[in-house]
């Protein structure tokens, strides 16, 4: 009897001792951060990058649990191909702003986000995205591992060159670099210009280099990329309306319990739509501050022409890839 209360004593004295330690040990498990990953290939000061931190303040305000918000720029995680990669695999980034051209690689449909002449203007293009125009395609990418938690992009885009264009009879001079989604090239092929595909981080130098006359871009990419300095040109084609798709891993998104699921589709779904509006008002802004500066030429452009060229192929496209009814959805967008 007196062995038993020895024993018992010896127990009860090793669980007093014990207990703080299994008991902090096991709230600082609890209190560790879940850490999310986004990445970008563009520098600190582009929209895309200043979009995800702003994702992550509206993450934190959305979700009370610890969580810890990285963001990466100026491509030292890769390009935009491996972040789609990454996400798929549910590994190194968990969200990004990703071009269709690039989403294309798995999705074929995806392409069709990007397709110039598609936007009538600014409101059509938000009509459209808030109808759930491109419904079919998300649940398509879901399956495949990444999901859309919203879309940025609001700039216009625009011939950067490096020598003045003024009417079409100066397209078939241009050569100009354009992303690698094949419609890109059959667009602008169609509306005269030279057009081939090129890896982005290239094209500075190619330009410099007299390889390529120039790009199509946003306002954005001529201060960021500092495109300006080797074309000082903007041919005010508004060929299109930037789109990118903010992305998020599904196979991470799952792995989270309810509250952050729900925090992060609508944290990213509200950074999106910040994006595209951040985009879209400082757009014009940015180009009519350099022209005032003499960094750049604004040329006037009548884009009838090209839209009439362009329409043909659009619709061959569309039949081809399968999405008529998104054309025809988009259309009918008054």
């Amino acid at each position: 009897m007196k062995k038993l209360i020895t024993v018992t004593t010896v127990l009860c004295l090793l669980t007093f001792l014990l207990f703080p330690l299994y008991s902090g040990g096991q709230a600082e498990a609890k209190a560790k951060p879940v850490k999310l990953v986004g990445a970008s290939m563009l520098p600190t000061e582009h929209i895309y990058y200043r979009a995800m931190m702003k994702f992550g303040d509206l993450l934190k305000k959305h979700y009370k649990g610890p969580l810890e918000v990285d963001v990466h720029h100026s491509g030292d995680l890769g390009s935009e191909k491996d972040y789609f990669e990454f996400m798929m695999q549910g590994i190194s980034v968990d969200f990004a702003f990703i071009a269709p051209s690039w989403i294309a690689t798995w999705s074929k449909k995806a392409a069709f986000m990007d397709t110039p002449f598609l936007w009538r203007d600014y409101n059509h293009k938000v009509k459209a995205l808030e109808s759930g125009v491109f419904k079919s395609l998300e649940k398509g990418l879901i399956a495949k591992g990444v999901r859309i938690l919203g879309y940025g992009g609001g700039g216009t885009r625009n011939m950067i060159l490096r020598k003045p264009v003024k009417t079409m009879n100066d397209l078939p001079k241009v050569l100009m670099r354009v992303m690698g989604s094949p419609i890109q090239a059959k667009v602008f092929n169609a509306t005269g210009v030279q057009a081939t595909p090129m890896a982005y981080a290239e094209v500075y130098n190619a330009i410099k280099t007299g390889v390529v006359d120039g790009l199509e871009n946003e306002a954005a990419a001529v201060v960021t990329m500092k495109f300006y300095e080797v074309a000082p040109y903007i041919v005010l084609t508004r060929h299109t309306l930037t789109i990118r798709p903010f992305c998020f891993s599904e196979k991470r998104l799952q792995s989270f319990p309810k509250d952050l699921r729900n925090a992060i589709l609508k944290a990213g779904a509200e950074a999106g739509k910040w994006a595209r509006d951040t985009e879209a008002s400082e757009d014009w802004a940015i180009l009519q501050k350099m022209s005032g500066e003499g960094k750049i030429q604004l040329i006037e452009f009548d884009n009838a022409e090209m839209i009439k060229r362009a329409t043909p192929v659009v619709e061959a496209y569309a039949k081809e890839l399968g999405v008529e009814d998104i054309l025809r959805n988009l259309r009918n967008i008054k």
